[in-house]
């Protein structure tokens, strides 16, 4: 088992970080009661905006119903009350329980306060999103005791993109950690700067973008790290976002908003050596040359990283080495064309052929091929899935139905654990007043876990099948 790091000396690292105002808070500064440390508040209504709500976990040693007039401008923290490092999550979906619940092991671990947007989601004009960042970073510098130099935010696929904007345009915001998505448009921060560590699944489509930001990032001086993982586009697990965290943590040491540690950098440096170990045994060498680079990294200022110069050394000295690197740049290249060529396709071709065309995808007709192979169809498989939900959107926003069935099939076929389809085919059928079979598809949905009632009752096409004994059996067990 992988060596952890005592909760106890991190935590207490963190604390010695918590600076106290010496003055008392201001006398009419409003406080709050806030909720129950160490449980996980799915919903919480904004203190300062009603109009938001978060999810919301605060660690175990953060204390118990205690209020707090929070920390930012003209709400001074009284004298003893100890500030805690924040990381604000985007889901890309609005729900921020899944990042919140996904890592509330690790608030404990390293002692921070987690929160998740439950309003920030794909799709929702530029204005609407800022104004929903503005609110929810006003709210947590209003009603928690936040250390302001450890304000961090963290998102998923579009959310890692909000994420982004968010500390382009707030010059609070010191840390962006960034999975499965790179930064909008491919813009750099030019006035606000901050640190970037990015996460991307090896199956995931947007792995070749989020590996096209080392160059402009490392040429623009920015302090960055992407890592990759063994995944497709998701919140990656515990133990990658665990790095992330880590990385933050040692740069506060070297920008000396936190003392350093020498049995901390130890700690952690001994378990990045022991995987750079496991993955080159596997012969995986370009991940474990790529833990070589992050090892050197977080040792940097602060420990010798002569172990991992001298073994990354070794490394791009192998043959296999060579060949895995430019096999998988070979691969990056035939990707980005097979995704245009699939984009060409959506309209063009029939449902017959893009049933061949995604079992050839499938990894079983992969057998004797070099893993990055798999890999690639894994990614494109995933982009086709994001392609057609998109272009089935706008087909039905612009009153295409025959063209969103036909997009929406294709869909289908792409990505069959998907309840999405079957939501969007229930949509179409309602519009043609075809209740039943609209019923019968949102059943499936259901089925494949689909559970947002909300957005069925806010659907307009489903209101004639609000009277149906099937729709209300239908959303009993939903949320």
């Amino acid at each position: 088992m992988r060596r952890r790091l005592s909760i106890f000396v991190l935590l207490g690292l963190m604390a010695a970080t918590a600076g106290c105002s010496t003055g008392d808070a201001k006398k009419n500064a409003p406080t709050y009661k806030l909720p129950e440390a160490g449980t996980l508040h799915d919903n919480i209504q904004g203190f300062t905006a009603r109009d938001i709500s978060y999810a919301l976990y605060l660690p175990k040693k953060f204390i118990p119903g205690g209020t707090t007039a929070g920390s930012g401008k003209g709400n001074t923290l009284k004298a003893g009350i100890r500030r805690w490092p924040v990381i604000v999550a985007f889901d890309p979906h609005g729900a921020g329980a899944i990042p919140v619940k996904k890592y509330m092991e690790l608030a404990d671990r390293y002692g921070f306060i987690l929160i998740g947007s439950n309003n920030s989601k794909n799709g929702l004009p530029v204005n609407e999103t800022w104004a929903i960042v503005s609110a929810l970073i006003t709210e947590v510098l209003a009603v928690y005791p936040v250390d302001t130099s450890s304000f961090c935010m963290a998102g998923f696929s579009g959310g890692s993109r909000v994420a982004a904007i968010a500390a382009m345009d707030f010059p609070i915001i010191n840390a962006v950690i960034g999975c499965g998505a790179g930064l909008p448009g491919g813009t750099l921060p030019t006035v606000n700067r901050f640190s970037y560590f990015g996460i991307v699944g090896t199956g995931d489509f947007n792995m070749g973008e989020m590996l096209a930001l080392e160059e402009p990032m490392t040429g623009a001086g920015i302090r960055h790290f992407i890592t990759t993982f063994a995944g497709i586009h998701t919140w990656p697990p515990t133990e990658v976002m665990e790095e992330a965290i880590r990385w933050n943590l040692l740069n506060a040491m070297r920008d000396r908003t936190m003392p350093s540690s020498d049995s901390t950098v130890a700690a952690i440096l001994e378990d990045m050596r022991k995987k750079v170990t496991v993955l080159k045994a596997a012969n995986r060498l370009i991940a474990a040359s790529d833990a070589c680079r992050e090892a050197a990294q977080f040792a940097a200022g602060l420990a010798s990283a002569e172990w991992f110069s001298v073994e990354l050394d070794r490394l791009r000295k192998l043959p296999a080495y060579k060949n895995q690197v430019d096999y998988r740049n070979a691969i990056l290249k035939k990707e980005s064309v097979e995704q245009a060529f699939l984009q060409e396709s959506l309209a063009s071709k029939d449902l017959p052929w893009w049933n061949h065309k995604v079992e050839m995808m499938g990894s079983k007709n992969m057998k004797g091929k070099n893993p990055e192979d798999t890999l690639m169809n894994s990614r494109l498989k995933a982009y086709l899935s994001l392609l057609c939900y998109s272009y089935a959107n706008s087909a039905m926003a612009h009153h295409e139905p025959e063209l969103a069935s036909r997009i929406i099939s294709v869909y289908e076929i792409s990505d069959p654990p998907n309840p999405e389809p079957n939501y969007m085919k229930a949509v179409l059928l309602a519009g043609r007043s075809e209740n039943e079979a609209a019923l019968n598809q949102i059943k499936v949905a259901a089925g494949k876990g689909f559970s947002d009632k909300g957005r069925m009752m806010q659907q307009p096409e489903f209101e004639a099948l609000k009277s149906s004994p099937a729709w209300f059996d239908l959303l009993k067990p939903m949320k």
